[in-house]
């Protein structure tokens, strides 16, 4: 048996497209049931472009790109994530300090590292790893 979720990556894509699925409120952005290994572009929009990057079927990567930090999309997008995580409202300080003062930050919950980068113009990029241990 597979272990769905990962001690070194964030899991089975099978095992994160489903969680996420269950926790998404916007129909428009599932993820699909399966993808190819590689850095994949699962939707790309005018407010969101979110890419994996897959290796052996084990997703080690997330990143979620957005000019609309504010926006329901973005907001659900992440909550989808977050609430599959098990890390409902954990993130949201290092949010809110990225965006208020348009700076690099993460914080890790979980065992998870969400590392928050907004930029002067208030394009906000996520990514979503597995923390490194050898760190602490």
């Amino acid at each position: 048996m597979v272990q769905e979720l990962g001690t070194k990556d964030l899991g089975t894509y099978e095992y994160v497209s489903r969680v996420y699925n269950e926790n998404i409120q916007l129909p428009d952005y599932k993820l699909p049931r399966s993808v190819e290994d590689g850095s994949q572009v699962l939707f790309n929009t005018d407010v969101i472009k979110l890419t994996m990057e897959i290796e052996d079927q084990r997703v080690q990567k997330i990143t979620i790109e957005t000019p609309k930090p504010q926006s329901l999309e973005y907001m659900r997008v992440f909550e989808g994530f977050e609430f599959g995580m098990e890390a409902l409202g954990n993130w949201i300080n290092t949010y809110n300090r990225s965006t208020v003062m348009h700076i690099k930050t993460g914080d890790v919950v979980n065992g998870i590292l969400a590392c928050y980068d907004t930029n002067k113009d208030n394009f906000l990029t996520v990514s979503l790893t597995r923390a490194d241990d050898s760190k602490k």
